[in-house]
Formats: structure tokens, sequence, C-alpha cells
């Protein structure tokens, strides 16, 4: 592989580690009149204040970073993280989630009631995800570090002998 070709593929990586880092930065949660928006660069959830049966915080597994994050929890069991309302972004995160059930009681029209159905959705949602947490457990932490470099290595490997 020559030259120029290397150098265009160190910057494009250099690129994307840029855009991965800035676009990281662009999420947010936005509460209004008519409900929570919460959302990324690439997507928007909006859920209306009806729609919403419970704001609830979880604690994850102690190497991840935020450890503490929140959550809306529709009636079907769904949930939506609420960006930026973890306890990095939020240093007394348990008052704002407070703050915003509250406001959710508020603004829930009168004859709103409960799905009983939800609370037994939201555990086996629950339940889900615990899983996949599990799964994905032994890549947090410094093995995190490991997996990108190894990985790097390699695709790197391979994109200096594929001209070869």
């Amino acid at each position: 592989m020559s030259g120029e070709v290397k150098l265009l593929l160190a910057g494009l990586l250099v690129v994307i580690g840029v855009l991965t880092v800035s676009l990281r930065l662009r999420s947010f949660t936005i509460v209004d009149q008519q409900g929570i928006a919460a959302g990324t660069w690439c997507y928007v959830r909006r859920l209306p204040w009806d729609g919403i049966h419970d704001i609830r915080t979880v604690t994850r597994p102690e190497p991840v970073v935020p450890r503490t994050v929140a959550y809306a929890y529709r009636s079907d069991g769904r949930r939506v993280l609420l960006s930026c309302m973890d306890d990095r972004e939020l240093p007394v995160l348990d008052l704002e989630v407070a703050g915003l059930r509250s406001l959710l009681r508020e603004r829930r029209p009168a004859d709103w009631a409960p799905d009983p159905l939800a609370e037994s959705r939201i555990a086996r949602q629950t339940a889900r995800a615990e899983r996949s947490d599990r799964l994905f457990r032994w890549m947090s932490g410094w093995r995190a570090g490991v997996v990108v470099v190894v990985l790097t290595g390699i695709i790197g490997t391979l994109f200096l002998f594929a001209g070869s």
C-alpha cells in the first residue's frame, strides 16, 4: 500500500473518532407542555404525558459510567432512555427525577388510569435488559479497551497487507 493511502486511512480513522465523540455530545432530553422528547443526533422519541406510565432511575453494573440513568416507561413496558439525565450530568439525579414525576402527575389528563398490565410488562422488559447487560458486562471497563486495541490491530493489519 502506498504512503498516501495509509495517510488517507489514518485521517479517515481520526475523522470517524472525532465524529463519534461530537455526535455523542448531541444527546438531549426536553420537557414541555406536550410531554418529553429524548434523543440524539439521529433520532428523537417523543412521549406524550398520557403515554408515560412511570419515570424511574436504574443503577447499572459497577464499571459503567454513568452508573445511574433515568428511563421513562411506557404502558407497553418499553423504556426510553432520558438522555443527559444521569448521575454524571446531574449530581442530584434523584431530585430531578422526583420533580419530573411530580410534573408527570400534574400534566396527565384527569381521566388517566394506569394500565393494569403495565407493571408486569415493565418487569419482563427489565429482566430482558438485565440478561443483555450480563451478556455484555464482560466487555466493560478495561476489557473494552483491550477489545478495541485488538480489533484495531487486526483491522489495521488487514489494511496493510491487503495491497501486497
